[in-house]
């Protein structure tokens, strides 16, 4: 099981800075998927747990699930039922009861859902961050044999923010300046962050920063389409 992880340095002055001002760390997790989709609150990081180096640990650990929340900025996504996946399996959701299974079938590098029920369901995955399980997307799917198809990408945000967010809470636009980290080929990085200059790593090109109220939405969700639809007709 791959496992990853990205360092954060911060002088001892700015992380008391951070604390006495009451910011917390909040992350984000990139998915490639057909449009509709919005990220989540993947982890939340609170003052009291920020040091000089702040590691952030994630794992190739995934988790479905199926909720009858409706999609919406600032709304938290509660799963109706949570199921162990893996990459390349189906998520298929029951006819009449809306329960979910997990079994072989899917799209290969992703997790795929099937809904055989008469109701649309918001669907997503969750990930292991920081040794937890958490919803990191929020996607709507119809009924009648309908499909979704979400890969994980190795991509992250991360924001400093005074908000109060509860993890698997929608946000489609950025509380506060952050950083877009792309892990593509790597398994760690190690970056830096100033309270006046913002995020950084030595020039690598691999960090973008962003400001406060940018698009997470078109950021983190990259747009899919071609295989929803062969799944779907392959279960029709």
């Amino acid at each position: 099981m791959a496992t990853f992880k990205t360092t954060i340095n911060i002088s001892p002055d700015d992380v008391a800075k951070l604390k006495s001002l009451g910011y917390s760390l909040y992350g984000f997790k990139s998915v490639a998927a057909s449009a509709g989709g919005s990220p989540t609150v993947w982890f939340h990081l609170p003052k009291e747990k920020l040091l000089g180096q702040t590691e952030i640990t994630w794992e190739e650990e995934f988790q479905a699930y199926n909720s009858t929340t409706t999609i919406a900025p600032k709304v938290t996504i509660k799963a109706s039922n949570t199921i162990k996946t893996d990459l390349g399996e189906l998520v298929t959701i029951e006819k009449d009861s809306g329960n979910i299974g997990s079994t072989t079938g899917g799209v290969d590098g992703a997790v795929s859902f099937l809904n055989q029920d008469t109701q649309g369901f918001t669907v997503g995955i969750n990930q292991v961050v920081n040794g937890k399980s958490n919803i990191l997307c929020a996607f709507p799917i119809l009924g009648a044999g309908s499909s979704r198809v979400i890969t994980p990408i190795t991509k992250i945000a991360l924001i400093f923010s005074t908000d109060e967010i509860q993890t698997a809470t929608v946000i489609t636009k950025a509380m506060s300046a952050g950083a877009f980290i792309d892990l593509t080929s790597v398994s760690s990085r190690e970056v830096n962050y100033d309270t006046n200059t913002g995020w950084s790593a030595d020039k690598g090109t691999w960090l973008k920063n962003f400001d406060a109220f940018a698009d997470l939405q078109a950021m983190l969700i990259e747009s899919t389409s071609t295989e929803e639809k062969a799944l779907t007709e392959r279960h029709a």
